[in-house]
């Protein structure tokens, strides 16, 4: 893990100001904006942050950051508007998710949010698979997957450990899945 990245976003969390976080060890990732609003050894949580407002959170691998660099401070119109909405300083998602290994973190996201988005991008840079966990294997997620119809397929997929670089929850499509599809029972 390199530490002076760790120190970047350790800086970041504890400014609760704007980042754009870079990935560029993996080819075509995407760039998140946002804030800081947890770091561990593992998986770093940003706060996503577009067009003035916050849109659920992205978990990404900490060890797969390799910038941090500040989009503005607690003056920039971002700030400005979560300020007046009451939405800053920016926290992170209750209950507190653990950092520490992909499939405790998984299941807590999917437990406390419904759905989790769960990104492969070293394989498909453009694709996530949206549903609830619905078991953990030695190596791999098993993913009960809500369609873009917001319908429940009928077998779980399997994703293992180490192809999941992203995992996203409490956003607006997820939200609206959920609220379309129901809980899975």
């Amino acid at each position: 893990m390199n530490n002076k990245i760790t120190a970047r976003l350790d800086e970041a969390m504890s400014a609760g100001v704007p980042v754009r976080v870079h990935r560029s060890s993996i080819r075509g990732a995407d760039r998140i904006d946002g804030f800081v609003v947890g770091v561990g050894a593992e998986w770093t949580v940003i706060a996503v942050c577009t067009d003035l407002r916050l849109d659920g959170w992205e978990a990404v691998r900490t060890a797969d950051v390799t910038k941090v660099r500040p989009r503005g401070d607690e003056d920039c119109l971002t700030v400005r508007v979560l300020r007046r909405r009451g939405r800053w300083p920016v926290r992170a998602p209750e209950p507190a998710l653990p950092l520490d290994a992909l499939p405790a973190l998984a299941q807590a996201a999917s437990r406390a949010f419904g759905l989790v988005a769960l990104h492969v991008e070293r394989h498909a840079p453009d694709a996530c698979w949206i549903g609830e966990v619905a078991g953990v294997r030695p190596k791999s997620l098993r993913l009960r997957e809500v369609d873009p119809e917001a319908r429940w397929r009928t077998a779980p997929s399997k994703f293992p450990f180490e192809d999941v670089t992203r995992v996203g929850f409490g956003g607006r499509y997820e939200r609206t899945l959920l609220e379309f599809a129901g809980r899975k029972d």
